[in-house]
């Protein structure tokens, strides 16, 4: 850790790094942020997550001039902890809450931020990853999940879509993986992308899919058409997202407000129905 210490008294002042030190004795990760820059830094008590975090710093390296990620200005990784060392951004993310749903953006916004996501695929890794992405096995899992919670027409009719539904997507690409508002933020209307842990191979419109069905309450789908792209293939990874996010609500009753829940699967249940009349 004192290798670790050592990069971090390059950028922060004593009293951030003794935070992120108790932080980091509860949590696998912990970051701090000044007025120039942003840390992370993670330590190896879990294999995968640390060799996500390990991913994250090689792509930084690896696209340092690429506008719409994070720029990288220090990193280390040795066998019990990581850290990188990135330019803030001085910009907010689209939202602070994951199940926010409504960006407030124009259309005209939305649109520019949706032809950004699609230049994802042009992004440069210089590692290996994963090609296991299963649409039917997705499906399976989050149909069954989710059925307590669907109306009888609704599985139905998912039912009788099931071959269309479960059919191998048609190209893979480099994927972030988790393009919800959070991770998307805009500076001097420059937008970038944050928190690659998750990045992956997955369905070419994956990504879009993921931004547009978190960009707005009700028909996040409705700018489809101003965009030169395959909507059957939206349309198939949004109904088996909308499936992933009920049977990921549901594991919350008796954790936090039953109430909001509720909300949440409805909404989700409502967008589900709007875009399984469009089949």
């Amino acid at each position: 850790m004192n290798e670790i210490i050592s990069i971090l008294k390059k950028y922060f002042n004593e009293e951030d790094i003794i935070t992120l030190n108790k932080n980091l004795d509860k949590k696998q990760r912990s970051i701090i942020i000044n007025e120039k820059y942003f840390a992370k830094v993670g330590k190896n008590t879990d294999e995968l997550f640390f060799n996500n975090l390990v991913r994250e710093i090689k792509l930084y390296k690896n696209n340092n001039n690429n506008i719409i990620l994070p720029r990288i200005l220090d990193s280390l990784v040795t066998n019990e902890y990581c850290v990188m060392i990135l330019e803030k951004i001085n910009g907010k993310t689209l939202s602070n809450q994951r199940n926010n749903y409504n960006s407030h953006l124009s259309n005209i916004k939305r649109i520019e931020i949706a032809k950004n996501v699609l230049n994802i695929r042009n992004i440069k890794i210089n590692y290996k990853l994963e090609k296991n992405y299963n649409r039917k096995e997705k499906l399976d899992k989050y149909l069954e999940k989710s059925k307590p919670y669907l109306s009888k027409i609704t599985y139905n009719k998912i039912v009788s879509l099931y071959n269309i539904l479960s059919l191998e997507p048609s190209n893979i690409v480099i994927a972030h993986g988790d393009l919800i508002l959070t991770n998307i933020m805009i500076d001097k209307n420059t937008i970038k992308f944050i928190d690659w842990e998750y990045i992956s191979y997955k369905p070419e419109f994956y990504d879009l899919t993921c931004f547009l069905m978190f960009s707005r309450v009700h028909h996040s789908l409705d700018i489809l058409d101003k965009l030169n792209i395959d909507k059957k293939e939206v349309y198939i990874d949004s109904v088996i997202l909308c499936l992933k996010e009920i049977q990921n609500l549901s594991k919350l009753y008796g954790k936090i407000d039953n109430n909001i829940i509720n909300k949440n699967i409805e909404r989700w249940k409502k967008e589900l129905n709007y875009i399984l009349k469009e089949f």
